[in-house]
């Protein structure tokens, strides 16, 4: 529980990150079959599917780290399925990671495709 709690926290701070950059927020925690994604925002032209994560330290890697190739297909799989519902088949988008550690953010914009 106490993971959750945390998690969602950071995501709160990476929402908040993402409006001072004013990214346009047009879904938070989208959900279906294929997966989960934690924010779904446009900027400019683009549609910017992000994954959050956050950590308290570097035990057990860097927060980017655990976006697997495994987690990055459930995203994709996901985003797909968006961007069907959406009717924004035809519109560009790209894949982000949020990491949060120690309180610091870094943005890595398309962290993967």
């Amino acid at each position: 529980m106490r993971n959750k709690i945390f998690g969602r926290c950071g995501e709160a701070v990476a929402f908040n990150y993402l409006i001072e950059k004013n990214y346009k927020i047009l879904n938070t925690n989208f959900s279906c079959k294929l997966g989960e994604i934690d924010i779904i925002a446009q900027k400019d032209d683009y549609i910017v599917f992000v994954e959050v994560k956050a950590r308290t330290s570097k035990l057990y890697g860097l927060p980017r780290e655990a976006v697997t190739k495994e987690k990055q297909r459930h995203i994709k799989n996901t985003a797909l399925f968006y961007l069907q519902k959406t009717n924004n088949l035809d519109k560009f988008c790209r894949f982000d990671v949020i990491e949060i550690l120690d309180g610091k953010i870094n943005h890595i914009e398309n962290a993967f495709s």
